[in-house]
This record gives C-alpha cells, structure tokens and sequence, in this order.
C-alpha cells in the first residue's frame, strides 16, 4: 500500500509580470486514486470526451458538465489538498537583498517546498508503519537542473524521520500531465484558486465568464452539501 502525491506549480517566481508563485499538490491513498481514476474515465466516456482538463484551457461551456462533474466527485474523496501561494513581489526582493539571481531563489524555495507543501499533505494522516510515499511532479526539464527529486527526497525522509512518521519516500518522478489524472486535477484546482487570486473575474471575456461560472455552481454545490450535513 502506498501514499501518493502529485506536485504541479504555476506563475514560476522568474515570470515577468506576475504576481503570485502557486504550489499544489493532492495526495492520497492509492487505492482511492485509483478509484478516482477510474470514475474520472467513466464520467468522460459517459459525456464522450476526451480532453484534458487544465482550467487555463476551460473556455467553452460545452465542457461544463465534464469539469463540475470530476471536480464534485473528487471533492467528497478521502484526498488532502494543499496549495502554497508565494509573493513574488516579496522573493524578488529577497533574492536582491541577498544578492541572488531568480533561479537560485526558486532552487532555495524548493529545499521549502518539501516541508510547506508535501508534509502538509501527510501530517495529518494517520499511517501505518513502513508505508512508502510516490510522488509524481510535472514534468519539466528544469526541474532536473535545479535537482528538485533529490531535494524533496531527502527533505521529506528528514521530516518523517524527524517527526516519527515512520513513512519512507520510495520514489520522486515526473509525469506528462496528460497520461495523469492526478496531475489533470491539482493543475485544475490550482487553476481555480489563480483565477480568483488574480481577480480574472473581473475581465470583460467570455473565457472568464464561463469559468466564474463553473467555479460559482462548484462553490454553490458545496455549500448547499456543508449545510445539509450540519444538519
């Protein structure tokens, strides 16, 4: 039995004109990943698609039922979701005051990442003893430069080993988002969370008017659900 995690990030600290670096990452059992799987590729054969999902990429209302259907069902499954918001604004002028360039600020922010992130996703969860942890990250070719696998490796074994959590890293790859689910989904969520942290909202587009829409009826839903429960 093995714990996953899948990693993904966007608006890196070294983009211009942005204001906010995301870091997310979904985790969970992989007996209920794979279930989840499994009812993701029944919801896009009952509707007939086959695209991605990449909220970035949600901009036609024809895909509306796809997404408020995968993103429903993942919500109510025994997963953790946590997603780090960086400000740009503030780590570039760290990096200046330290004298340091913009990638070896993101190198030291990923010796971080390990703790604020993934150990998030873990610390809470209740695991048996000599469990193994997979995670998978998106690939991406600087990541491998900037030694990202060995650092959460070693950083994540520190904190089990640390805390007595007793789990063990078994693996840090990377995966092409679309042969993964899992990727698919943190890639949304992180999606969502960019959209309302930028105010993008606020566009005049039709884009933007379809995904408030979408994230309108999700939030919705789950009220209606949290409210019912606490009943």
């Amino acid at each position: 039995m093995s714990f996953l995690i899948y990693f993904d990030e966007a608006n890196k600290i070294d983009q211009p004109g942005k204001d906010y670096t995301y870091y997310g990452s979904y985790g969970g059992m992989d007996t209920t990943l794979a279930s989840i799987t499994r009812s993701i590729r029944d919801i896009h054969k009952a509707l007939s698609t086959n695209s991605e999902l990449h909220f970035r990429e949600y901009n036609h209302d024809q895909y509306l039922k796809k997404y408020f259907k995968v993103l429903h069902h993942v919500i109510n499954q025994d997963i953790n979701i946590n997603i780090l918001i960086v400000s740009n604004t503030e780590a570039r002028a760290i990096a200046q005051h330290m004298n340091l360039s913009m990638l070896e600020l993101r190198s030291l922010f990923y010796i971080k990442i390990p703790e604020r992130l993934f150990y998030g996703v873990t610390r809470h969860l209740s695991l048996p003893s000599n469990i193994d942890v997979k995670i998978s990250v998106d690939r991406n070719d600087e990541y491998r430069v900037l030694r990202l696998y060995s650092k959460i490796k070693e950083q994540m074994n520190a904190h089990s080993v640390y805390r007595n959590k007793r789990y063990k890293i078994e693996s840090v790859r990377s995966h092409a988002s679309h042969e993964s689910f899992p990727l698919q989904i943190i890639d949304t969520f992180m999606g969502m969370v960019v959209f309302l942290m930028e105010r993008a909202y606020m566009e005049n587009s039709d884009a933007s008017i379809i995904k408030s829409d979408l994230i309108y009826r999700f939030y919705l839903r789950l009220r209606i659900l949290n409210d019912f429960k606490s009943r």
